[in-house]
């Protein structure tokens, strides 16, 4: 079964008086959703008491949780004072998680600074060999750490920098953004076929286990020659890229990822219609 739900809460979430995390499980079932994603954007501020609470909440309601890490992590950042301060935020990340009862934290990658690209790239994969390792150490099992395909041309996270990092250990799994990738490719998302060729390409590049599980990030995004310039709702008709293709893909390769939608403000209701597609295409 594919699960998707909303990021964040959304302005509907608000104007109905809705106020606390707590309240989210319920609202996302009512909406006819299965999961939900919190994000430590700016940091990880959740007390070990307020997460388990919230997992209990949504253990309750049948809301599957995941996070994603703060923004300033960056792997292949050169100073090492750097990469301990990113390992600090993803170990952060990753015990809210556990407490909140989830399996995925997704990730930035990093960004190359000033470095040549081939050079960041090979500190970013180097880093997450000793995250990997880092992550044993401090006794974490049963998550996954999500490598997320960006949306800025100068950043890393193409898709062959995502599958080639996800290869690194049995942590890592991909979270494809399809707004970002759409958003980077000037628009490449726009027939079924390029959807099924990355997906074809996703599948042979790595286990079928990871392919198949993979997390998923979805939203429509205005992009300009340097890339993503910003989310939009479902009711844009100039970007892009549309989800029905996306679903008609994962479906015919028996797929079941995890698939959180990012629109700006409308990120459950949105979720509603492509979770009603999904319904309708299984249904056949």
């Amino acid at each position: 079964m594919i699960k998707i739900g909303p990021s964040g809460s959304d302005n509907e979430f608000t104007l109905k008086g809705h106020k606390s995390t707590l309240e989210m499980p319920a609202y996302v079932k009512e909406a006819g959703l299965d999961c939900f994603e919190y994000s430590f954007g700016q940091g990880v501020r959740l007390t070990e008491k307020t997460a388990l609470q919230i997992g209990a909440e949504f253990a309750k309601e049948g809301i599957e949780i995941s996070v994603h890490a703060p923004y300033f992590v960056n792997f292949a950042n050169p100073d090492e004072e750097k990469i301990i301060g990113s390992f600090k935020y993803m170990t952060d990340s990753l015990s809210a998680l556990s407490n909140l009862g989830g399996q995925r934290c997704v990730v930035h990658p990093g960004s190359p600074l000033k470095a040549d690209r081939s050079v960041a790239v090979s500190r970013m994969n180097d880093n997450l060999k000793r995250f990997a390792e880092h992550y044993r150490e401090m006794g974490f099992e049963n998550m996954f750490v999500c490598l997320e395909t960006m949306g800025k041309v100068n950043q890393l996270g193409s898709i062959d920098e995502i599958i080639d990092a996800v290869n690194i250990d049995p942590i890592y799994l991909p979270c494809y953004d399809f707004g970002h990738i759409n958003a980077r490719e000037q628009g490449y998302l726009s027939i079924k076929e390029h959807y099924e060729a990355l997906i074809k390409k996703t599948i042979d590049g790595m286990e079928w286990e990871k392919a198949k599980n993979m997390h998923v990030h979805f939203s429509k995004i205005q992009y300009g020659k340097s890339g993503e310039i910003r989310h939009l709702t479902f009711e844009d008709e100039i970007y892009g890229p549309d989800f029905e293709p996306m679903i008609d893909v994962f479906v015919k390769y028996g797929m079941t990822p995890y698939i959180v939608c990012e629109s700006a403000g409308t990120q459950t209701k949105d979720a509603q219609q492509i979770k009603n597609y999904y319904k309708r295409v299984i249904s056949f």
